[in-house]
C-alpha cells in the first residue's frame, strides 16, 4: 500500500525523441543523451523520469514504430517532453520530413497527450558541432525552427534547446565544445576510443548536463503554471568551480557550473604541450587525481578544484606491487597508493588513496584497477 500511494504521488515526464536524448547505456558511457541525465535535477519522490526516445528515428519513424507504446501509458497529470529534428533533418533518411510534415507528426503528439489529461512540453533538438575556419555552423536545416512554429501552433511550453546550445558552443569555444560537451574524445583518453573519436552530432555526459541544467533553471524562472509541478520538484544544486595554478600551461578546463548531488562531475584539462600533465587538488590542496582526467559524484555541498600543472610530483612514477586477493587489493610496502577503479569502459567507480590494503567492494564484472597512475591490471569479479 506504500509503494501505491508513493506511486500515485509521483508525477511522470515521459521523454520522446531521437539518440540525442535517448538514455544509451553504461556501454556507451560517457557518451549518453540529455533524457539519461535529467532524473537527478528532480526529486525522485515526486517525479519520475520516463526516457522513451529511440535513436535514430524521426517523428515520422517513431510514429509509426514507438508511438503506440508511448500513449498506451501515459495517463491525467503526466507530461510528456518531445525534442526530434537531427534525423527529420536528413534527406538521405527513409523517414525524412518536410518541415510541415514535422509539425504535422507534432501536433499529433501534443493532442493525442491532452487528450488523455497529460502536458505536452516542445524542445528543439540540440545543435551539431560543425566548425569551419573556427565558425561554428548552423544545422539541421529548417526544424529547429519548426519545432519553434510548432509550439506556437499548439500553445505548449517550449525549451529551445539547440538556440542554447548553439551561443553556448560559440562562447567555450571549439576545443571546449569538441571534447567537454560532445562525444568527441582525444587518443588515449577513453577506454572505447584508444585512438580518439570524432563525433560532433551526439554529447558525452557534461553536455548532457549542460542541456539538463538549462531546462531546469527555465522550469523555475518562467513561472508557467502549467509547469509549476516541476518547478517544485526540483532539487538544490552546489558550485562547482575550477582554475590551474599555471594558465599559461593550459589551453581549456572544465567549466565552473553548478550540479545536483549525485551527478557526475568531470575534472578536465589540457596542457599546451600534449605530454604535459597535470594533477588535480581540491579546496583543501589535497590531491584527488593524478590524471588530466577525473569524474566524481556529486555530493551535497560546493566544490573547487585546481589543475596543478607546477608540481615536480606530476612526472614521478613509482613501481608498486600489489597483488588482489580476495576482492582486496593488498600490497608490499608500507607507503601511501593511489587507487582507481573503473569500469572496462573507463568509468571511474572509486578513486582512493591507501596504504596496506583496500577492501574493493566490487559487484560482478570486469574492472581495471590502477595504481599511482603506473600499473594496472584487469580483474573479474565473479
Amino acid at each position: 500500500m506504500l509503494a501505491a500511494t508513493l506511486a500515485n504521488s509521483q508525477t511522470r515526464v515521459f521523454l520522446i525523441g531521437d539518440s540525442t536524448t535517448e538514455t544509451w547505456g553504461d556501454w556507451a558511457y560517457p557518451c549518453m543523451g540529455w533524457g539519461a541525465v535529467l532524473q537527478h535535477f528532480f526529486d525522485s519522490d515526486k517525479v519520475v523520469i520516463d526516457n522513451r526516445a529511440v535513436g535514430g528515428t524521426t517523428t515520422k519513424s517513431f510514429y509509426n514504430k514507438h508511438w503506440n507504446s508511448v500513449i498506451a501509458d501515459i495517463h491525467s497529470g503526466d507530461y510528456l517532453f518531445i525534442s526530434f529534428g537531427a534525423n527529420d533533418a536528413n534527406t538521405h533518411a527513409e523517414f525524412f520530413t518536410t518541415p510541415d510534415e514535422f509539425i504535422n507528426y507534432i501536433g499529433i503528439f501534443c493532442d493525442s497527450a491532452r487528450a488523455k489529461g497529460a502536458t505536452p512540453v516542445l524542445l528543439t533538438s540540440v545543435n551539431r558541432n560543425l566548425w569551419e575556419h573556427g565558425v561554428l555552423q548552423q544545422t539541421y536545416r529548417k526544424h529547429p525552427q519548426a519545432m519553434r512554429d510548432a509550439a506556437k501552433k499548439y500553445d505548449t511550453p517550449f525549451f529551445d534547446l539547440y538556440s542554447f546550445g548553439f551561443n553556448l558552443s560559440e562562447e567555450v569555444g571549439c576545443e571546449y565544445n569538441t571534447f567537454y560537451r560532445h562525444n568527441s574524445y582525444k587518443p588515449g583518453e577513453c577506454t572505447r576510443f584508444p585512438k580518439g573519436h570524432d563525433d560532433g552530432v551526439h554529447l558525452q555526459e557534461t553536455g548532457a548536463t549542460d542541456y539538463c541544467r538549462y531546462i531546469v533553471e527555465e522550469i523555475e524562472k518562467r513561472g508557467d503554471e502549467r509547469l509549476k509541478i516541476l518547478a517544485d520538484a526540483t532539487v538544490p544544486r552546489y558550485n562547482v568551480t575550477f582554475d590551474a595554478d599555471c594558465d599559461s600551461c593550459l589551453t581549456s578546463i572544465s567549466r565552473s557550473a553548478t550540479f545536483p548531488a549525485g551527478i557526475n562531475v568531470t575534472l578536465k584539462s589540457y596542457g599546451v604541450d600534449g605530454a604535459k600533465k597535470c594533477i588535480w587538488t581540491n579546496g583543501a590542496g589535497n590531491v584527488v587525481s593524478k590524471s588530466n582526467l577525473y569524474v566524481y559524484v556529486m555530493q551535497n555541498h560546493d566544490e573547487h578544484f585546481t589543475a596543478v600543472y607546477n608540481d615536480s610530483s606530476v612526472h614521478q612514477k613509482r613501481s608498486v606491487d600489489f597483488r588482489i586477493y580476495n576482492n582486496m587489493i593488498v600490497f608490499s610496502d608500507a607507503d601511501l597508493h593511489d587507487v582507481v577503479i573503473c569500469t572496462v569502459d573507463g568509468r571511474i567507480i572509486t578513486t582512493v588513496a591507501t596504504q596496506y590494503y583496500y577492501p574493493l567492494n566490487l559487484k560482478s564484472g570486469v574492472y581495471i584497477i590502477t595504481v599511482d597512475d603506473n600499473r594496472s591490471m584487469k580483474i573479474m569479479i565473479k
